[in-house]
C-alpha cells in the first residue's frame, strides 16, 4: 500500500489531519466516503473528488489494451517441440514465460520426451538449454544415438551437445542455489528433471519442510518466466485414493497451481511403444484435448 506524501496532498496541514484521523495509506483516503473526508481536510466535495481521481491515475498500473497485446505477439513468442502432433495439442508450441508439467506415472516415457524436445529445439533454434538432472541419469550415449539415427555426422553432435548445459543436483538446496543462478541468465529455456526425486525425500516426517521450499522454488520459476524463461519440469503422476485408474500429480496442492500447463502422460499398451498425453490443466489451451506419441531410436514423434 503508498503511503500518503506530500506530492499526492499537496497542502501539509491536509496531510497532517489525515493522519490523526488515521488515514495513512492512499487505500484508507480512497476507501473513505467523500463527504466524511470533507470535514477532515476541510475541501469541498469537487475537490476531494478531484483529488481521489489524481490518486487513482498516479497510483494504478497502466492499463494495456488486451487486442494490441495480442498484435504485438510474434512468432517467437512460441518455441515449437518439434514434434507437430505436440505442437498442434499447444496450439502452436511451447509458450514463452511459462512452466510446463510432464506428468505420470514412473516409466511412461517423460524423459525420453524431454531429451526429444531439447534436440528439437536445438537443432531448428540453436538456442542454449539448461538440463537440471536431479536423478542422476542424464544419457549422453542415448542422445548421440538419436542425433546418429536422424543422419548426424560427429561434429554437427558435438556441435548440438556444446549447447546443453546439464546441472547434477543431489537435493533441494543445490536445486534452489542452480535456479538462483540463473536469474541473469537470458531468455533460458529450462529442463527439470524430476521435482519428486528431491521432495519426497521430506515425505513421512512430522514437521514437512519440503512444503516451505517448494514455495520457494516456485517463486523462482515465477521470477524466472517474467524474465521471459521456458520451463519444462517433470513431475510423478500417483493413483487417487478411490480405487479408481485416475492419477494425479504427486507434491501435492501446494504445488498443483504452480504449472501454467500440465501435460498428463500415460503408457499405451500394445505392441509399439505409445504414450498418451492429456492436458488436465492449462491458463490457454483448451482442456481434455489429446494426441498419441511414438517412441523409437530417433526419440519421441
Amino acid at each position: 500500500m503508498i503511503r500518503l506524501n506530500v506530492p499526492l496532498v499537496s497542502n501539509k496541514n491536509v496531510l497532517n489531519n489525515l493522519f490523526e484521523k488515521n488515514i495513512c495509506t492512499v487505500n484508507d483516503f480512497l476507501q473513505k466516503k467523500t463527504s466524511n473526508l470533507q470535514s477532515v481536510c476541510n475541501l469541498k466535495c469537487k475537490e476531494i473528488t478531484k483529488l481521489k481521481d489524481t490518486m487513482t491515475v498516479k497510483c494504478s498500473s497502466p492499463l494495456t489494451n488486451g487486442y494490441t497485446l495480442y498484435l504485438s505477439k510474434t512468432l517467437s513468442t512460441f518455441i515449437q517441440t518439434g514434434i507437430l502432433k505436440l505442437d498442434n495439442l499447444l496450439d502452436g508450441g511451447l509458450f514463452v514465460g511459462n512452466i510446463y508439467e510432464l506428468c505420470g506415472p514412473s516409466a511412461c516415457g517423460k524423459t525420453q520426451l524431454c531429451i526429444s524436445i531439447l534436440l528439437n529445439i536445438i537443432i531448428t533454434t540453436k538456442k542454449d538449454i539448461v538440463y537440471i538432472d536431479t536423478k542422476n541419469k542424464f544419457s549422453v550415449k542415448r542422445i548421440k544415438q538419436m542425433l546418429k539415427n536422424k543422419n548426424m555426422k560427429n561434429n554437427e553432435i558435438n556441435d548440438i551437445l556444446k549447447k546443453i548445459y546439464v546441472y547434477s543436483v543431489i537435493d533441494i538446496y543445490n536445486l534452489i542455489t542452480c535456479l538462483h543462478g540463473l536469474k541473469e541468465k537470458l531468455d533460458p529455456i529450462i529442463i527439470i528433471d524430476s521435482l519428486p526425486a528431491l521432495y519426497l525425500s521430506f515425505i513421512g516426517f512430522y514437521k514437512n519442510d519440503g512444503l516451505c521450499y517448494i514455495n520457494h522454488i516456485s517463486s523462482v520459476l515465477k521470477y524466472l518466466c517474467n524474465k521471459n524463461a521456458t520451463i519444462l519440469v517433470t513431475n510423478l503422476a500417483v493413483k487417487n485414493c478411490d480405487f479408481t485408474n485416475d492419477f494425479k500429480p504427486a507434491i501435492g496442492k501446494y504445488w498443483f497451481h504452480i504449472p501454467n500447463t500440465r501435460l498428463m502422460i500415460t503408457t499405451i499398451i500394445n505392441q509399439q511403444q505409445q504414450m498418451c498425453i492429456n492436458i488436465p490443466k492449462s491458463v490457454y489451451i483448451p482442456l481434455d484435448n489429446k494426441c498419441i506419441l511414438s517412441i523409437n531410436d530417433y526419440g519421441v514423434s
